[in-house]
């Protein structure tokens, strides 16, 4: 059986003031949210109560705690006929991500790292109400976040979120001392809670966390992945063995790096590659709707993939923009796809998580709040 939820728009273009344009229904929709966000809410109450739900979560995500991506993949593409050069600015760039996740996991004191981790306990709980006022039992309450960030600011937030699963593909089992191995086919599994007198059901609100291009905490062991959440020592450079502990630092990781050569390495890898499946997938299924935030979609993979799906009439993708200088470049990569909406702030006004949050949880349904 088969049903169809609707989740089809059609929206007269809003200029960055906010003032109503003539309609032009082959280019994406833009939307100033800084003096009013009352489309925004209006556009995501529908879809979040009739759509499958994914975010894409990109590097602007982890700020402050890690610095933005920016222009990484075009820096270390410039460098593939330098191996030296390469592998060092391969290591400035994990360098920086690793040693935010020793104080995270370790639980070290970093005013950065508050404030980031913050932001996803935030993220987290909105979702967790969301998908507990979720009005239709046709839909399960999961939600899907995509995210390129190697870092562990998710999975470490998800700990003070008790009222939400986050599935992370991992199958932890009773097994003194097996690592768990990771298993992309756990993803959607659905599970519920049942009352011990009336036995009554209700599923369990869930987010399965794919990490697209792999995390931190990822570990080869034989033909496996494994999780391995551990403090990893950070080469110094002024040591006389840097030379020697760099290779093994950067080799350690099961990581698909921004460069051109990834999508070669996405290939040959099996996870990979069904990450991407999967990604893919989700965004051709009928009435969904992917909201982006952090993320520039310089990823040239990741764009086409979404750039494809935008066939699908029912998939709307909601961009969150990080400033107002961002909205031609959205505009440029998304042309002649109506079903686009960008959001942007006005002046030099920046959208950062804390303000996404305070956005998404305008969405949340009044009685999650109990009232």
């Amino acid at each position: 059986m088969r049903f169809s939820l609707a989740c089809h728009y059609s929206f007269p273009t809003v200029s960055a003031r906010g003032s109503m344009q003539a309609e032009n229904y082959t280019m994406p929709r833009t939307s100033c949210i800084t003096a009013d966000s009352t489309d925004f809410s209006n556009t995501l109450t529908k879809a979040l109560q009739s759509c499958q739900i994914n975010f894409l979560l990109g590097s602007g995500a982890s700020t402050p705690a890690i610095p933005i991506a920016g222009q990484i993949e075009d820096e270390l593409n410039k460098l593939l006929e330098d191996p030296a050069a390469l592998q060092a600015k391969k290591f400035e760039f994990l360098r920086a991500i690793q040693v935010s996740t020793n104080d995270l996991i370790t639980s070290v004191e970093n005013a950065n790292n508050i404030e980031t981790l913050d932001a996803h306990r935030q993220f987290l709980g909105i979702l967790s109400r969301i998908l507990e006022e979720r009005k239709t039992d046709l839909l399960p309450r999961q939600a899907t976040v995509f995210t390129t960030n190697y870092d562990l600011f998710v999975e470490r937030a998800s700990e003070s979120v008790v009222t939400l699963r986050v599935n992370d593909g991992f199958l932890r089992g009773p097994a003194v001392g097996a690592k768990p191995k990771y298993q992309p086919e756990t993803f959607f599994d659905v599970t519920y809670k049942t009352g011990t007198l009336y036995r009554y059901t209700a599923a369990v609100p869930i987010v399965n966390l794919i990490k697209l291009h792999g995390s931190l905490s990822w570990r080869t062991a034989g033909t496996d992945l494994v999780y391995c959440a551990a403090e990893c020592e950070v080469p110094d450079p002024s040591a006389e063995d840097f030379a020697t502990s760099l290779p093994l630092f950067l080799d350690q990781f099961s990581l698909v790096l921004p460069t051109k050569e990834k999508f070669k390495q996405t290939l040959v890898e099996r996870t990979y590659y069904d990450l991407l499946r999967i990604l893919a997938n989700s965004l051709e299924v009928e009435n969904t709707v992917l909201i982006a935030f952090g993320f520039s979609f310089e990823d040239e993979h990741i764009r086409d993939l979404v750039t494809k799906a935008l066939k699908n009439p029912t998939l709307l993708l909601v961009i969150v923009a990080y400033s107002r200088g961002s909205i031609d470049g959205y505009k440029t990569k998304f042309a002649n796809h109506n079903n686009v909406v960008i959001y942007h702030p006005d002046g030099d006004e920046l959208i950062k998580f804390p303000r996404f949050n305070e956005l998404l949880s305008g969405v949340v349904p009044k009685s999650a709040y109990g009232n």
